[in-house]
């Protein structure tokens, strides 16, 4: 249990100068998450909730995250501590300080329980109490126990949606209600078929304006029963980045039990009669393993856009190109943004291409963007397709 990382969020509009505090928790396991403000921390908590394990507050910090030095108040964290009361997943709350006026008042002591002060002995205290907080939690206890899954449920994988799914399938994975489950299932399929177009392994035609899941399963497997290449949507999958038999037979099942069709009364009638969750569980566990092969492949660098049109299209969409600087680089999550040159709308850079062509702020690049459909949102979106040039 050693390897074991609780991700705390953090909120103190000091953090950037206590790298101390940082490097305290990191040797104690825990990966502490900052941010300035109220809204900045609150926003991400409740937009990703699945990822975190406990919450630590200052006594004092800003309500927005490019507020001036100066406005830091202490009634933001009561109005943060409001916002956790409302959140369906319910958390601990620590504070650390150096304001001795709230760590002696006894009105801030009676909301808040669990006060430390920073550069204070009791850091060693801070660290165990909330791990042993955090190891209370039902969530905390499923990441841990399927770690190198949950590893892939973030924007470098398949995205941060599929982690509050998984969470709910692993926590009702003995339920009866295998419609629910399979609805989730069939989501996070999609987010592993999005994830392939991000790494350029399945062309776009494939996700939208919505994922075609069985085009896009055969695609993948590239070959049918007699070893001939599949053509789907007018493209051929070719050799050396088809999926293994065994991750494409587990594909074939997961899809061929979770999908709407005719053979779902057969389906039902196999749940009612035997009246089990087995069948549910058998396909979330194929879904686990399929996560878990999919980013061993793309850490692997496999072959990008190995493929080729068998048709003619009538017209050849024209890619988008822009010169720009990168900007904003999220140290904690890897993606950043380019700011074009012509004034244009600032454009998300995903992660991984940042990783792959070891962006930093401020260089200069040329990109490719594409347009695309979150499928999750049904949301117009632009993201950079490739780099082309980094300066």
């Amino acid at each position: 249990m050693s390897n074991i990382t609780y991700n705390i969020l953090w909120i103190d509009d000091e953090h950037e100068s206590l790298a101390g505090t940082k490097g305290r928790a990191k040797r104690n396991g825990i990966n502490l998450v900052p941010f300035k403000s109220l809204n900045g921390g609150m926003a991400e908590l409740e937009r990703n909730s699945a990822f975190y394990d406990g919450i630590l507050l200052d006594a004092k910090f800003f309500e927005n995250e490019d507020d001036q030095k100066g406005s830091e108040d202490t009634y933001n964290v009561h109005r943060a501590k409001e916002r956790l009361l409302q959140m369906q997943k319910k958390f601990e709350i620590f504070v650390l300080t150096g304001q001795a006026e709230a760590y002696k008042d006894s009105t801030f002591k009676k909301a808040f329980t669990k006060v430390y002060i920073k550069g204070d002995e009791g850091y060693a205290q801070l660290w165990n109490d909330i791990k042993d907080s955090a190891s209370s939690m039902v969530d905390t206890r499923i990441r841990h126990a399927y770690n190198r899954v949950f590893e892939v449920c973030t924007e470098k994988y398949i995205g941060e949606y599929a982690a509050q799914d998984l969470l709910n399938l692993l926590k009702s994975k003995e339920s009866s209600d295998l419609n629910t489950q399979f609805t989730a299932i069939r989501k996070i399929v999609e987010d592993i078929f999005i994830a392939f177009n991000k790494y350029q392994l399945l062309p776009a035609e494939f996700i939208t304006p919505s994922v075609s899941l069985n085009e896009t399963s055969k695609f993948l497997s590239g070959k049918n029963h007699k070893g001939e290449l599949f053509t789907e949507k007018g493209y051929q999958h070719l050799d050396g980045t088809h999926l293994p038999a065994q991750i494409s037979s587990m594909l074939w099942n997961i899809l061929n039990i979770t999908q709407d069709g005719s053979h779902r009364s057969r389906i039902d009638a196999h749940v009612k009669s035997l009246n089990t969750p087995y069948l549910g569980q058998s396909v979330l566990f194929q879904l686990l393993d399929l996560i878990i092969w999919f980013k061993e492949h793309v850490d692997s660098n496999p072959q990008t856009e190995n493929w080729t049109k068998v048709d003619s299209p009538k017209s050849e969409e024209k890619s988008q190109s822009k010169k720009g600087t990168v900007i904003q680089l999220n140290p904690i999550k890897g993606f950043a943004f380019c700011e074009p040159q012509d004034g244009s709308e600032n454009v998300f850079i995903p992660s991984h291409l940042v990783l792959k062509n070891n962006l930093k702020d401020g260089d200069k690049i040329s990109i490719e963007i594409e347009d695309y459909i979150d499928n999750r949102t049904n949301e117009n979106r632009r993201r950079v397709k490739k780099i082309l040039v980094r300066k």
